[in-house]
C-alpha cells in the first residue's frame, strides 16, 4: 500500500561507502561514510504492499486471536528459545489453525537485554538444523525467521556484537538450506534514530535533531562504533530482510522510510521489514500516523500491543486495531 502521507525525508537517504574490516568501526570515520551527498546513490525503494501482523504482551491466545480478527491480520509474532527447544508448541498450535507465524528465534531465555548470544557454535548448528528441518514442511506459514531480538540492546548490556554476527551468519546459512527467509534481530528505534543523524548533513541533519532524540552527549561515538561495526559484518551476510523496530513516543515526524532504508542500504540489503512498531502515548491519531509512515515502506510490519506501563508501549485499542484493518 502506498503511504497516505508523503514522507518528508524520503529523498534524503543515501547508500554509504563500505566500513573497514577492523573489529570496531570508529565513529571518527562517520564523516568519510557520509561525505559528498552529491556523489552518493539516492534511489528510493519502490512502494511495498505492507503485510501487517500483531504481537501482544501478557495476553491470552484467545485474546490475541480475537484482536487479530479485529485488525484483519493473519500474522502473529511468537518467540522461541533455541537452547531449550527446537519445537514450539504454541507456534504449532497457531500454524495448525491456519495462522502465519513470524518466529523470533533467540538462543537464551530471559528478559530482553539480559540474554546475550551463543558462543558454542557446534551446539548452535545442531539446534538450528533440527529447528529448520522440523518446520521445513510448514515454511509457507512462516513468513520469515528473525534471529534474536534487538541485538543492540544486548550489546549495550554487555554482549559482544561479533558473537551476534557469528550467530546470524550460521543461522542464515542453515535457514537458507531449508528454504526459509531470514531477518536480523531488529535494531531498536532509539539506536536507529540516533545513528541516522550521523548520515545526514546541513538542514536535514538539524531537522532530524529537532524531531528525534540524538543524544550527542550520551556516548554518541560509542553508539556509532556499535552500529557501524554491525553494518560492516551484516553486509557480508546474505540474510533476506533488513529488520528495524520503530516507536513514536508523542509525535510522528515521518522519518521511518529515511532511517530504515538508509540503514538497509548500508547493510547491503534490498527488502525492509519491521517486526515491532508501536507508540507510547495513548493516541489514536498518533497510532494512525505511525501506521501511515510505515505503510508501503516495509514488506512486513508487526504492531506491538503493550501494557500501558509508563514509558512503555501502550495497549492497542479496538479503534487502533481497526486502523490496521483499513491499512492492509
Amino acid at each position: 500500500m502506498v503511504p497516505r502521507k508523503v514522507n518528508l525525508y524520503a529523498l534524503l537517504f543515501i547508500a554509504l561507502a563500505a566500513c573497514t574490516k577492523q573489529e570496531m568501526v570508529p565513529s571518527s570515520e562517520t564523516g568519510t561514510l557520509n561525505s559528498g551527498t552529491s556523489s552518493a546513490v539516492a534511489q528510493q525503494i519502490k512502494p511495498l504492499q505492507t503485510i501487517y501482523g500483531l504481537i501482544e504482551e501478557k495476553a491470552s491466545d484467545d485474546q490475541i486471536q480475537a484482536d487479530m480478527k479485529t485488525a484483519d491480520v493473519n500474522v502473529v509474532r511468537l518467540t522461541m528459545f533455541l537452547s531449550q527447544t527446537t519445537v514450539g508448541k504454541t507456534v504449532d498450535d497457531y500454524i495448525s489453525k491456519g495462522y502465519n507465524v513470524q518466529i523470533s528465534l533467540s538462543w537464551y531465555t530471559g528478559t530482553n537485554g539480559n540474554r546475550g548470544f551463543p558462543k558454542d557454535t557446534n551446539a548452535l548448528k545442531t539446534q538450528a538444523d533440527a529447528f529448520f528441518k522440523y518446520y521445513a514442511d510448514r515454511k509457507k506459514q512462516i513468513p520469515f525467521v528473525s534471529i534474536e531480538n534487538e541485538w543492540d540492546h544486548e550489546v549495550q548490556n554487555g554482549a559482544n556484537v561479533q558473537d551476534y554476527i557469528n550467530e546470524l551468519t550460521i543461522m542464515t546459512s542453515i535457514g537458507h538450506k531449508y528454504g526459509f527467509k531470514i531477518a536480523d534481530a531488529g535494531l531498536t528505534h532509539a539506536s536507529l534514530q540516533r545513528w541516522m543523524y550521523s548520515q545526514l548533513t546541513g538542514t536535514a541533519q538539524e531537522q532530524w535533531k529537532q524531531d528525534y532524540y540524538v543524544g550527542l552527549n550520551n556516548d554518541y561515538d560509542g553508539l556509532l562504533d556499535m552500529v557501524n561495526t554491525y553494518i560492516a559484518g551484516a553486509k557480508k551476510i546474505s540474510f533476506d530482510y533488513s529488520n528495524v523496530h520503530w516507536y513514536n513516543n508523542k509525535t510522528c515526524a515521518n522519518g521511518f522510510a529515511t532511517a530504515s532504508q538508509t540503514f538497509m542500504t548500508d547493510c547491503n540489503k534490498k527488502t525492509p521489514v519491521c517486526n515491532e512498531f508501536g507508540i507510547r502515548t495513548n493516541s489514536l491519531t498518533l497510532f494512525t500516523q505511525t501506521v501511515d509512515e510505515i505503510s508501503g515502506n516495509a514488506l512486513y510490519a508487526v504492531a506491538y500491543s503493550g501494557t500501558n506501563q509508563d514509558r512503555k508501549a501502550i495497549k492497542l485499542t479496538k479503534a487502533m486495531l481497526q486502523v490496521l484493518a483499513t491499512s492492509s
